[in-house]
């Protein structure tokens, strides 16, 4: 995608993947600042382990406690900004209808829940449930974003365990899955979509497969519902930007190349 890009912009540049861990977060942080790299890209388990080492952040890495890209400065400081947010705004904006947006649930505990989180009170939506397997995790979002939003929060935030879930599902016109689950080499996401509403949507961050059985579940009943892809491509636009001060253009044919490659 951004090779794509750098190609396409005439820009001298190259992305790849590297693989790293948390304990060895830093030193691979260290080392790539040295290579010459100008910044990277992160994802889980590293949007919030990542926070230890900025030296700077925007306001959303501040306010979502999760960090998607970093900027290496010549002396080595390290900025943090989060451009999940952008992204999955931007690729609901097109499927929701503002009379949908009274309640959402969104499933997961990680970097990730909390950027759609945001997202959503952004978007306002009135109720947002968040539902994890383990309940301690999904509560210490909801209390982050009370203490860090205040008075300035006017959506509801609930928390609760992953196998209550059904109880939220008839009245929400959102669910959002954040977790790895459905992902390429990963169990399902075993969740009851019968007891959705008709109009509700159905988001899946995952992009690796297309189509996750969450997803497939999700079209035999009719309902409205996407992939993680269009949200990858909108942070990336963003993340590209911020390493080049030169944003580029979605287009038809970046997207068909992705969706060959994954296939």
């Amino acid at each position: 995608m951004h090779n794509y890009w750098f190609k396409k912009m005439n820009i001298i540049g190259n992305y790849k993947a590297i693989e790293t861990s948390i304990k060895d977060f830093k030193k691979t942080i260290k080392r790539l600042h040295k290579d010459g790299y100008t910044g990277l890209n992160l994802t889980i388990p590293l949007k919030e382990e990542a926070l230890k080492y900025l030296h700077k952040k925007d306001k959303i890495v501040d306010i979502v406690g999760a960090v998607n890209v970093l900027n290496f400065s010549k002396k080595g400081n390290i900025e943090g900004k989060n451009t999940d947010v952008y992204g999955f705004k931007k690729s609901l904006e097109g499927l929701i209808k503002s009379k949908n947006k009274k309640s959402a649930v969104i499933i997961g505990s990680g970097g990730s829940t909390r950027a759609v989180l945001y997202s959503l009170i952004e978007m306002k939506y009135r109720k947002i449930f968040i539902f994890n397997r383990t309940k301690k995790k999904a509560d210490q979002i909801k209390e982050d974003f009370i203490k860090k939003l205040k008075k300035s929060l006017k959506s509801e935030i609930y928390s609760d365990n992953l196998k209550n879930i059904n109880s939220e599902l008839e009245k929400t016109d959102l669910l959002v899955n954040t977790t790895p689950l459905g992902m390429k080499g990963f169990p399902p996401l075993k969740i009851n979509l019968k007891k959705l509403k008709k109009s509700s949507i159905i988001f899946d961050l995952i992009y690796n497969p297309l189509e996750t059985n969450l997803l497939k579940n999700a079209k035999k009943l009719g309902l409205k519902n996407t992939n993680g892809l269009d949200m990858l491509i909108y942070q990336a636009q963003k993340s590209f930007l911020s390493w080049t001060k030169k944003e580029p253009k979605k287009d038809i044919k970046l997207k068909k190349i992705l969706e060959r490659e994954i296939k």
